[in-house]
């Protein structure tokens, strides 16, 4: 299965992830994400992308760890009570549920 979408994740959430105790993997609401995750109509957000399918990996080596991961949804999400490491309350980001494990590497 091909993947919609590769990411750049740490070793011990990539870990979280494969083992299953991870459920949402959070990205920024940067250009970069916004790019990767929205669908525009000219200046105008329309929906999210159908991102079904990401590959996470672990670094950027040619033998690097790779998951491929079920997303379940995209959304944009607010912290107030459940405050992930590196953000602050109030901090806006996107959040990836994810389902199943498809298939690993390494």
């Amino acid at each position: 299965m091909k993947p919609d979408l590769t990411l750049i994740i740490e070793r011990q959430f990539f870990d979280q992830i494969v083992a299953g105790t991870k459920t949402e993997e959070y990205r920024s609401l940067s250009d970069y994400y916004i790019n990767r995750f929205c669908v525009f109509e000219g200046e105008r957000f329309t929906a999210m992308k159908p991102i079904k399918v990401i590959c996470f990996a672990v670094g950027y080596a040619k033998d690097r760890p790779l998951a491929l991961v079920e997303v379940k949804g995209i959304f944009i999400d607010t912290f107030e009570d459940h405050i992930p490491e590196g953000f602050n309350k109030g901090d806006q980001c996107f959040t990836i549920e994810l389902g199943k494990v498809l298939k690993t590497k390494n």
